[in-house]
């Protein structure tokens, strides 16, 4: 992208604010996982943690992520996802309880926009250890349960797959800004 995603602007707010706004209205605990304390969050409901293993990308993250968290299940989502559907989150998250769950959309597996239990901590440090960094290798690992929902789950609520929408060039964010012309759109 060129700059850091978290400070780009959406309806006047930065992605990670806008995405952590919603998060907050889903869920009772939001954590912001972070490589490094660099953003300030004190305006936001939510609780900033940095990573507890320092560039594992993000598998560390979501290693940290369900460290840190209260609860034994958690949804994650990336900061450059600005384009989140209520609806359709707190759809997913009403789904029975498997250790991982995520969405198999058009463009392949969504590991961060998925719902994942604890007892994953042991098999993602295990990946970590290895030096085996990318999520998606997590959903072919033993250990645990996986189950991937198809994304026409959400035709009625999500049709044009906004919830799934993540922006990691200029040519995505421009993508973007036209497909969803108007006030929100501008910077």
């Amino acid at each position: 992208m060129g700059r850091d995603k978290r400070y780009l602007l959406w309806d006047g707010e930065s992605f990670l604010d806008r995405v952590s706004r919603l998060m907050f209205r889903l869920f009772d605990e939001v954590l912001v996982v972070t490589a490094s304390e660099d953003y300030d969050c004190s305006h936001l409901p939510v609780r900033l943690v940095t990573d507890r293993i320092p560039h594992k990308g993000s598998l560390g993250g979501l290693y940290t992520g369900l460290i840190e968290a209260k609860n034994s299940l958690i949804f994650v989502v990336a900061c450059d996802m600005p384009f989140l559907v209520e609806e359709s989150i707190a759809r997913l998250c009403l789904q029975n309880h498997t250790d991982i769950l995520t969405v198999k959309a058009s463009t392949g597996l969504q590991p961060l926009h998925a719902r994942y239990s604890k007892d994953c901590v042991p098999v993602i440090e295990a990946m970590i250890q290895e030096g085996d960094l990318k999520i998606q290798n997590l959903f072919s690992k033993n250990g645990f349960t996986i189950r991937t929902i198809e994304e026409a789950l959400f035709d009625d609520i999500d049709p044009q797959r906004q919830s799934f929408m993540n922006i990691n060039t200029p040519a995505d964010l421009e993508f973007a800004r036209k497909m969803f012309s108007g006030p929100a759109a501008s910077e």
